[in-house]
């Protein structure tokens, strides 16, 4: 594998209780993703929210895995390592299930291929 690339971080405000927070990212170049990080910015820790993921038709949670799996920090996260080659968009629903509105990050770490 080669050598780290760039966090790409999406931030959203203020989701509400049972929100949803749906976004796309189109790769310009080939990257692997080795972690997903998905914080709350207040620093609760995510036990009720969960993330659904896919590149084009590859899902990568089946069908949604708890944010608290995926973990906040390097030291939490597991090592994914799924490819997000060029032209092909990423996409992502991330749902708070907190029981009040949050504020998220959700990060990606990009490796190179």
């Amino acid at each position: 594998m080669g050598g780290f690339k760039y966090y790409k971080t999406y931030e959203k405000a203020a989701l509400a209780d049972g929100g949803t927070y749906e976004d796309t990212w189109r790769a310009d170049e080939n990257l692997k993703i080795k972690r997903v990080h998905v914080i709350e910015k207040g620093g609760t820790v995510l036990r009720k929210s969960t993330l659904y993921l896919k590149v084009k038709e590859r899902v990568h949670t089946h069908a949604v895995v708890p944010c608290n799996v995926l973990g906040e920090d390097m030291s939490k996260s597991p090592v994914l390592d799924f490819a997000l080659n060029d032209g092909e968009t990423l996409a992502f629903t991330l749902k708070n299930g907190e029981g009040a509105s949050k504020d998220f990050f959700i990060t990606f770490e990009a490796w190179e291929p």
